[in-house]
């Protein structure tokens, strides 16, 4: 029977550097990090159906729906996905995803190490991906959350409020952080994206070697990204082209951190370390000062406000012109 990847998850809260890490480890000899997949979270239902190489159309129209939407190169079939299964030995809901990662991938699936996708939510359902693949791995990026909030409110699909953006980031701490009690220590493994932009060797080169490369393995890939990468041809270069990843492409820089100092207003500051200020502690963070949750004060209509703004916000921004689908339209005939 062929030897099979072990699946590597990279997840944390949004806009905290999972898509840069997935492209650094893919300049990693035999690993290969998909874009991210997305449809995990929302039809475990589904995939829980499968049987054997049976594929039910309804999982494979919605993956095929987010392929097309993000940018992938491949399609899912079902009778792509029953050759996979009878040459990789494969069958149920793992073998189906391991086939998804691989629509993506510019090498043999067989000469592969690792393979896996970075989807950040999927911090929110670590115990059941952990039930689905028991072999999996798991890499957390943390980030500041004044900077991840800053980022956040910039993109067009994101939250729209400072309150929720943070809470989302406590929210996604607290799922780690708990999954960290019970999985294996030798399965999962946490940095801070700061830590990545300032010292890139000495971070990447501890995160490669959670996965069994040395340091000099590294320090290569570290030089690839930097140089524009051998890998060139990954599936990245799309997700590079989007205006919320135009910088992943781009060397690691001390510059990318602390943007919240110039970008947050006050009201903003406070509201994010109120949701935070705990989480942040965990992490390493100093809060500007410790600041009170509003549950704590039991100002739960703070919070209602919040996420009604927040809903607001986020439909309208639905509404605007999508930037990506209007460069795609083909110019009318003069």
């Amino acid at each position: 029977m062929p030897r099979c990847p072990v699946p590597v998850f990279v997840l944390g809260c949004g806009r905290s550097g999972t898509t840069v890490t997935a492209r650094l480890l893919n300049h990693l000899s035999g690993v290969h990090i998909a874009k991210e997949t997305g449809y995990l979270n929302q039809h475990l239902d589904l995939l829980k159906q499968i049987r054997e190489a049976i594929v039910p159309a309804e999982l494979l129209q919605v993956v095929n729906s987010w392929m097309q939407t993000n940018d992938w190169t491949g399609r899912a079939s079902a009778e792509g996905f029953a050759d996979f299964c009878q040459r990789q030995g494969m069958s149920g809901p793992a073998a189906f995803i391991h086939y998804v990662w691989s629509l993506d991938c510019p090498e043999p699936f067989e000469q592969l190490q690792f393979i896996g996708d970075n989807t950040p939510l999927y911090a929110l359902s670590i115990p059941e991906l952990k039930q689905l693949l028991p072999t999996a791995r798991f890499i957390h990026v943390v980030r500041d959350p004044r900077d991840v909030v800053c980022s956040t409110l910039k993109m067009r699909f994101g939250a729209f409020d400072a309150t929720v953006a943070a809470m989302e980031w406590h929210l996604t701490i607290g799922a780690w952080l708990m999954a960290e009690r019970w999985l294996p220590v030798q399965d999962r493994l946490e940095f801070r994206y700061e830590d990545l932009c300032i010292s890139p060797e000495n971070t990447f080169g501890r995160v490669a070697g959670f996965l069994g490369f040395s340091t000099e393995e590294a320090r290569r890939a570290l030089a690839e990204h930097a140089a524009g990468g051998r890998k060139g041809q990954t599936g990245f270069e799309a997700v590079a082209a989007q205006p919320h990843h135009t910088r992943i492409a781009e060397p690691l820089s001390p510059s990318r951190v602390g943007r919240y100092k110039q970008e947050l207003t006050a009201d903003q500051l406070q509201a994010v370390e109120e949701q935070t200020c705990g989480g942040m502690l965990a992490c390493g963070y100093q809060p500007e000062q410790m600041r009170l949750h509003p549950l704590a004060r039991e100002d739960r209509p703070l919070l209602l406000k919040a996420l009604l703004r927040d809903l607001w916000g986020r439909c309208r921004n639905r509404l605007k012109r999508n930037p990506r689908n209007t460069s795609k339209r083909r110019p009318r005939n003069s």
